[in-house]
């Protein structure tokens, strides 16, 4: 969106040095894409910083004496049991972070391979990610810190960003998300297929229309919004044989598109929950 360096309690490190590690390959359970580094399944927090549960905006990353601006919505979260979402400016991330006290690992971090005019950026987090990190929180800053002296600086009040419009704004689909929850179980969350980056996105109309693809397919039909819902009318596609991962992200995209569903923007984040729970993130592209 959720060991010396693999206590979740810097969550938010773990996402801001996520979202300094670039177009790399995100990954979920199952998937073919490869990750940055492996780890434990499950993330640890074990610390009384107040790193958790907080979306952390990367302000910047000094790496090898070199100071850089982060891109805009470029950010890392965490949540408590260690489950690390973030976007390094452009591509999407996700992956597990453990802390213990100060200390921060990040392990299975993937993203999608969208490509990138800030990707110098984004090796430059990535490079720092690789190493364990020092966490240190005063207000609303976080700072992290890697034992060769790297840094990133992050923040949890950023200025205030104008929000990407809903209507007339191309949302590029970066992955597909279950938010029913069962036992109390986390929800999970499944990036596209590198080969499929880019390929699935969606347009709304001020007149209440969606267009889009599916990744294979053209989309066009009805989307009514209003406080904060979509109500999807008849979703047409071309037809197109859509097989293997094109097809199940087709799947995916029009079982969302069913329905009233819910959507929130976040700057330039767009997030889309179906009545079933099942969901979608989209970044705001050209």
């Amino acid at each position: 969106m959720r060991t010396p360096l693999k206590v979740l309690g810097v969550p938010v490190t773990v996402v801001a040095l996520l979202a300094l590690s670039a177009c790399g390959t995100e990954t979920t359970p199952g998937s073919q894409a490869g990750g940055d580094r492996k780890g434990n399944e499950q993330g640890t927090v074990q610390t009384d910083l107040a790193l958790t549960g907080v979306k952390w905006t990367v302000e910047s990353a000094t790496v090898g004496g070199r100071k850089a601006t982060a891109p805009k919505n470029t950010f890392v979260q965490i949540d408590d049991k260690g489950a690390v979402k973030g976007n390094y400016g452009c591509n999407s991330f996700t992956g597990r972070a453990s802390v213990k006290g100060d200390a921060v690992d990040l392990d299975k971090l993937m993203s999608t391979q969208m490509a990138c005019d800030v990707q110098d950026f984004e090796l430059s987090m990535r490079k720092a990610f690789k190493e364990q990190l020092k966490a240190k929180v005063e207000g609303d800053r976080l700072t992290l810190t890697t034992a060769k002296g790297d840094t990133v600086a992050l923040t949890s009040n950023p200025k205030a960003e104008a929000a990407a419009p809903l209507a007339g704004t191309k949302w590029t689909v970066t992955s597909f998300a279950d938010r029913k929850t069962v036992g109390g179980g986390d929800s999970t969350a499944a990036t596209l297929p590198q080969d499929l980056a880019g390929k699935a996105y969606l347009t709304f109309g001020k007149d209440g229309s969606v267009r889009g693809r599916t990744g294979c397919n053209s989309l066009n039909g009805k989307a009514e919004a209003k406080d904060g819902t979509l109500a999807f009318g008849r979703i047409a596609t071309t037809r197109m044989m859509c097989q293997g991962a094109a097809g199940e992200v087709e799947k995916k995209l029009l079982k969302v598109l069913t329905g009233e569903a819910t959507y929130t923007v976040d700057g330039r984040s767009l997030s889309l929950t179906g009545p079933a729970g099942v969901g979608l993130e989209a970044t705001a592209t050209p």
